[in-house]
């Protein structure tokens, strides 16, 4: 599949597809990534690889994300795009962690989640969101890493969620050709806003977030409240044990 001119291996049968940084993702409406995590229904965003857990020992690890929001919440009630210091952050890696089951907690791994902005919206593919992603423009003195557990995703898991080899719009414009870029993302929400972990580097507290029409914008104030879908890194001893990925027989963990 070639996306803005960029070359994509995809596994159409079983809904897969390798990104520019060689990492395997699922994509498409409803692929079979359902997977049990905490008594709840989560979803497999792909495997990842050299996943550093802080301490400089890196390797490949499943990233998964909770197939419904939270809740709405402010980013960060002090209106500050920092995430080390977000209260959404001290939220997920604090009261909502501990509110998990024990063996969910014992499966979640450290990690060290890149925190790379763009100081532009328009014209951004999958591939650039990927590479912004992992650079280091930001807002000035903010943070180009954070380690912990529990983050949010970022605009291109949303976009390499989506089928590439129908959608050929910019995220700033996914929601012109809603049926093939938004409705083939499986991490879309058709309701409502959901943020995103990566920042505006323009401005001291904007965000990217992701739009319920479908669209990736950058102008949305930290302090507003949006849909907040937890995303973690499964620690790399976690394997998967039984399941078939559907929502019916999703896959189980150990």
């Amino acid at each position: 599949v070639v996306n803005n001119s960029v070359e994509y291996q995809y596994a159409t049968a079983v809904g897969m597809m390798e990104d520019v940084g060689g990492n395997i993702r699922y994509y498409g409406a409803d692929p079979n990534n359902y997977v049990s995590f905490n008594n709840e229904l989560w979803r497999i965003i792909g495997v990842f690889n050299d996943i550093d857990d802080g301490n400089g020992n890196k390797g490949t690890r499943i990233k998964i994300a909770r197939n419904e929001s939270i809740g709405d919440y402010a980013w960060d009630s002090n209106d500050v795009n920092e995430w080390s210091t977000a209260t959404l952050q001290t939220y997920l890696n604090g009261t909502y962690l501990n509110g998990l089951t024990s063996e969910a907690q014992g499966m979640v791994g450290n990690a060290k989640w890149n925190l790379g902005g763009s100081s532009t919206y328009q014209g951004l593919y999958a591939a650039d969101y990927y590479t912004f992603e992992r650079g280091t423009t930001v807002y000035s003195g903010r943070s180009t890493e954070w380690t912990g557990k529990i983050a949010l995703m970022y605009p291109s898991d949303y976009m390499y969620a989506g089928d590439l080899s129908k959608c050929s719009k910019d995220g700033y414009n996914w929601d012109t050709d809603k049926t093939n870029c938004r409705d083939t993302s499986w991490l879309k929400n058709t309701s409502t806003t959901q943020w995103t972990l990566t920042p505006y580097s323009r401005f001291s507290n904007f965000v990217f977030s992701v739009y319920y029409s479908g669209y990736v914008n950058s102008n949305n104030d930290v302090t507003y409240s949006n849909a907040s879908r937890p995303v973690l890194y499964l620690a790399s001893t976690v394997e998967i044990t039984g399941g078939e990925g559907t929502s019916e027989n999703p896959f189980t963990l150990n």
